[in-house]
């Protein structure tokens, strides 16, 4: 199945009069239309890549292409090409997957800074991230937390990679062992790396 390529639009159309045609030789309006290409994926436009327009006589209904136009009528096919936008719609993908983008940044950028709060003052069902082993990962779950220590019961499951971590972050596999750390060595834990994310 095709979810990418290119397709035009009409964009816009101008009378302009009298411009002899080629084809009937009659001093007569032309009708030129341009049209706006454009690259898109799952149909939706992503970026313009360009406009083109063809005349129309309006006597003999001869079509023609930039390159087979007199000079007369170039220049007027020039002149309504030029003053033609490309419509915002051509730009919708682009700024779609820019604002998506500047989101994930964002996320990113307050996650980083929530982590910092979550260290500093931990609350019961915190879900702290770690290495199990050299090639998994599972979480802690954070059950209390006192003037200097901290509880946890351990996700009886692992997973291959950080970021499906989400998979096993359920109640059901928080059925392993329980045991405490003091603050101290909790915050220290996220320092060197033993403790990687928290989640709240």
């Amino acid at each position: 199945m095709i979810f990418y390529g290119t397709k035009g639009s009409h964009l816009h159309s101008e009378r302009v009069s009298g411009i002899k045609c080629n084809h009937c030789e009659q001093q007569t309006s032309h009708t030129i239309s341009i049209f706006g290409k454009y690259f898109y994926i799952y149909w939706i436009p992503i970026f313009p890549i360009g406009k083109k327009g063809i005349s129309e006589c309006n006597h003999c209904k001869a079509t023609y292409e930039r390159k087979e136009m007199s000079e007369q009528l170039k220049l007027a096919h020039d002149n309504v090409k030029r003053q033609t936008k490309t419509p915002f719609t051509h730009w919708v993908g682009s700024l779609l997957i820019g604002g998506l983008i500047a989101f994930g940044i964002y996320a990113a950028n307050q996650h980083e800074k929530d982590v910092v709060n979550y260290i500093s003052a931990p609350q019961v069902d915190d879900v702290v991230e770690y290495k199990s082993s050299e090639s998994a990962y599972s979480t802690l779950k954070v059950t209390k937390v006192t003037n200097d220590s901290i509880f946890f019961v351990a996700n009886s499951m692992e997973i291959s990679r950080k970021s499906r971590i989400y998979k096993i972050d359920k109640d059901k596999n928080y059925n392993a062992e329980r045991y405490g750390i003091s603050l101290a060595d909790y915050k220290k834990a996220f320092d060197d790396n033993t403790f990687l994310d928290v989640d709240r």
